[in-house]
């Protein structure tokens, strides 16, 4: 469960959050779930996206007491600076990353998804096709069943 307020257990929570969904998302049973899964992949990258911001913003508020373990207290603000750059940026990127999600779940939801035939229902659909004139996909004649004149 996240705390809301210990920054580095939520981190650790979402790290192992997002490896199991790595892992789940191998095997998908039921195709209707990727539209909910990709809505809350959707939810964490947002979130994630803030949290970069956050960082950053705070990177750039603490500076003034960054030093390096020697005590370097101008370098130390140096790579305060840089990590927030390199945070925002990182947080800017996210954009685009966000966006295409979006794109994907919209593409997502006008799927009606049909249940994957059994190999008992493929055979009788064969089968079914080789006694019909008329194919099942374009219910146009197929050319070797039209009667040909001579």
């Amino acid at each position: 469960m996240p705390t809301f307020e210990d920054p580095a257990q939520d981190a650790d929570e979402l790290g192992e959050a997002a490896r199991g969904l790595a892992y789940a998302t191998r095997h998908i049973s039921v195709p209707e779930d990727t539209y909910r899964v990709l809505g809350s992949m959707h939810y964490a990258l947002t979130s994630v996206q803030q949290s970069l911001r956050q960082l950053a913003d705070w990177h750039e508020r603490h500076s003034p007491f960054a030093a390096t373990d020697d005590g370097n207290r101008t370098a130390g603000q140096e790579h305060a600076a840089k990590a927030s750059g390199w945070l925002t940026i990182a947080a800017a990127s996210m954009d685009q990353v966000v966006q295409l999600v979006m794109a994907a779940q919209s593409e997502n939801g006008r799927i009606a998804w049909q249940p994957e035939p059994s190999p008992l229902d493929r055979v009788l659909q064969e089968r079914s096709a080789s006694l019909d004139p008329e194919t099942p996909a374009t219910g146009e004649a197929r050319e070797d069943a039209r009667p040909r004149l001579q």
